[in-house]
């Protein structure tokens, strides 16, 4: 018996019940669709913070204290149960920026962060206070100015009482009034506004930290008037070019080994990060995340399967007779045997394009969502690995559990099938 003609009695069988075809192939769908939008949603948001770190520039060095003889991830544990490293120092960033010492040294921005109250008027709202250096807009890229300056050098030195604003912070402050030259009150004390950063978007603008919502203090003055305290939390080091990464990862740690009078490397007290770094931890836990949710997603493409496979076991139950008259009228066990599969084949493959037309129709939805509601640097991203992934897993599936039922069907006798009620 042709190949054609066994592929047309499938079709045949399966419009024939088209009901239970029907949801055989839903479950497919949904098991191809949750894995193609899944993965996809992974492969966006891994573009979105690539996109985000790309804002800081490839020739960054991030220097963040640990405790010393420990790793950093243990040290972060310590860190979050209250242990506080103390030795990074306004006298650092001075050192860093000596145009003899590190000529390839572009910027230097400390940071320290505390949380208050910020008063103008009868208005007030609980921010953070990111303390920071004046080279702060030359490392954080998208940080731009709406109005006004941002505050120089000579005003950290002096403890100038002035501020920066956010944009969301500025209006939620000052409606339509222009805040430039108005005072606003930290602590009881008179800051002068004297610029506003156009609006952040992207990572920068987040539910969890809004950047758009801070009031950016030079960081003398964050320290010693706001905080109290004379240590940073962190710095960030811009480079003029690439090639001078290297030799000032190891210049920069010179220096704070000699500054915080570190002979031992194992016992350094802080730790520096490069951008390609940053960027490779990125792709490592992107990579995992997608695996684990892929693994669960594809969960379901098994459960379609198992489904499959009980409907043509009660198919082959219900066609017995069937399948014993064909059998007395010439169709070998093989006939009978490819029947089943190509039925199986059938409703996994159409459940697979299907799948696939509808993950992919979803996840560019939901990029378009979360672009317009406040992440417009999230990338539309379709995974095609996850499409053609999804297809042959969904094809696979179809083959592997319509084996049993369609070697069921191919093994029973005529004359007992013909004898079936």
């Amino acid at each position: 018996m042709k190949f054609l003609t066994i592929a047309k009695q499938s079709i045949i069988a399966l419009r024939a019940n088209k009901l239970r075809s029907f949801f055989s192939i839903l479950g497919i769908v949904i098991g191809v669709a949750a894995v193609v939008i899944i993965l996809s949603m992974g492969q966006g948001l891994k573009g979105l913070v690539t996109n985000e770190m790309n804002a800081f520039g490839p020739n960054l060095l991030d220097v963040a204290v640990k405790i010393p003889g420990v790793s950093q991830t243990q040290s972060v544990a310590s860190m979050v149960q209250g242990i506080k490293i103390t030795t990074l120092k306004t006298k650092d960033i001075k050192d860093l920026k000596d145009p003899k010492a590190f000529p390839y040294i572009a910027a230097v921005n400390g940071q320290a962060i505390g949380q208050d109250w910020v008063v103008y008027g009868n208005k007030e709202r609980r921010v953070l206070v990111y303390g920071c250096s004046p080279d702060y807009p030359k490392i954080v890229k998208t940080a731009k100015l709406a109005s006004g300056r941002f505050f120089n050098d000579e005003e950290n030195d002096s403890l100038a009482k002035v501020v920066v604003l956010g944009s969301n912070l500025a209006n939620k402050l000052f409606d339509q009034e222009n805040p430039l030259g108005k005072n606003v009150r930290l602590k009881g004390i008179n800051f002068k506004v004297v610029g506003v950063l156009k609006p952040q978007g992207g990572m920068m603008s987040s539910a969890v930290m809004d950047m758009n919502e801070f009031v950016y203090v030079p960081l003398e003055a964050t320290l010693k008037e706001l905080l109290g305290i004379d240590y940073l939390m962190e710095m960030h080091i811009d480079v003029n070019d690439e090639k001078y990464i290297g030799r000032a990862l190891s210049d920069v740690s010179r220096l704070l080994r000699r500054n915080h009078n570190i002979t031992d490397p194992d016992k350094d007290d802080f730790e520096i990060f490069t951008m390609a770094e940053i960027l490779k931890r990125v792709d490592q836990v992107s990579a995992i995340l997608n695996l684990l949710l892929g693994f669960l997603a594809a969960i379901s493409l098994l459960v379609g399967g198992i489904g499959i496979m009980n409907i043509m076991l009660v198919s082959v139950s219900e066609r017995t007779r069937e399948i014993g008259l064909r059998k007395s009228l010439g169709a070998t066990a093989n006939n009978i045997l490819w029947q089943f599969l190509i039925e199986s084949v059938v409703i996994t493959g159409t459940g697979g394009i299907v799948g696939i037309i509808f993950g992919i129709a979803v996840s560019t939805l939901v990029g378009l969502v979360v672009r317009t509601q406040g992440l417009p640097d999230w990338p539309l991203t379709v995974s095609w690995l996850a499409v053609f992934g999804a297809f042959f897993l969904s094809a696979v599936i179809g083959l592997a559990f319509g084996v049993y039922p369609a070697k069921k069907a191919a093994q029973k006798s005529p004359m007992e099938a013909l004898r079936y009620e």
